[in-house]
């Protein structure tokens, strides 16, 4: 499941509704859940290009499906967006280092502004804990080296800039060995993207399932008023409790989820225990 996933019900599709979305880029398919949402909420006009270099699941059975209004690419994000055309939105959740997502940005407003048209809607995950201020790479070499932290393949405990010694979280993954300071994350790459873009932004940060940013500059608020009465909403007491429900909803899936497992796991040493009496005998 893509992190933007969770989030769509209540905060993205309002969002990209309200904003007119009609050309998107989505970078960072995973599983490839939300196209369908995507292409039923935007209607049989939206156009949706969908960026994965190591997708996990059949984009050719995406096409067939979608026709015309789906479009993939199994490449970089980086190799893919200078040469799109602008887009009305980006739901960004690819590769969480700041080289990537910042040049991502840059590449979205480089080509916005040559063509006249406005910056997309941004969507970003994990703009929190953990890759919020700590750079992961899924394929270091993709990565120049000059930009990149040291790194290991082992996991990540909340409130520790050092690497766990063992087990902590996406301890498979290639991570930064510390975390915060200069170009090390996804929010980092956001601030550093928005000091220096030459228009002012709004950003919403939702501090919820790994860290949501949505980022529109004020003129397009300013030119469209339902859009920014939808960030308003999503910062309102009434949207607030909003995402505390899907926050709650979230932990008790994952917990559920951890139990379900440990019964499996308990159930089947009981039965490997039982055929290991039974053909040894009682002691």
């Amino acid at each position: 499941m893509t992190g933007v996933f969770p989030f769509w019900e209540k905060v993205v599709a309002p969002v990209l509704e309200a904003a007119g979305v009609q050309r998107l880029v989505e970078i960072g398919a995973l599983r490839g859940e939300q196209t369908k949402l995507i292409l039923d909420r935007l209607g049989p006009g939206a156009e949706l290009h969908v960026i994965d270099p190591v997708p996990e699941f059949d984009p050719d059975e995406h096409g067939a499906r979608f026709g015309e209004q789906y479009v993939f690419h199994r490449a970089l994000s980086l190799d893919v967006l200078g040469g799109l055309a602008p887009m009305d939105a980006a739901l960004v959740d690819g590769d969480h280092n700041w080289y990537t997502v910042v040049n991502e940005l840059r590449l979205l407003g480089q080509v916005a502004r040559k063509h006249g048209a406005p910056l997309p809607v941004l969507v970003l995950h994990d703009v929190g804990w953990p890759y919020g201020r700590r750079d992961l790479y899924y394929d270091p070499d993709t990565i120049p080296a000059e930009f990149r932290h040291p790194h290991r393949r082992a996991g990540m405990r909340p409130g520790r800039s050092e690497l766990a010694a063992s087990g902590g979280m996406s301890a498979g993954l290639w991570n930064a060995e510390h975390e915060g300071g200069p170009r090390n994350g996804v929010r980092t790459a956001l601030d550093d993207w928005t000091a220096a873009h030459d228009r002012p932004v709004r950003t919403v940060v939702l501090p919820l399932y790994f860290g949501l940013a949505i980022v529109a500059e004020e003129e397009r608020l300013a030119r469209q008023p339902a859009l920014a009465a939808a960030l308003d909403h999503v910062e309102s007491a009434e949207g607030r409790l909003a995402l505390i429900e899907l926050g709650e909803g979230i932990r008790v899936r994952a917990q559920a989820q951890h139990h379900a497992v440990g019964a499996d796991l308990r159930a089947r040493l009981a039965e490997a225990e039982a055929g290991e009496t039974a053909q040894t005998g009682p002691h």
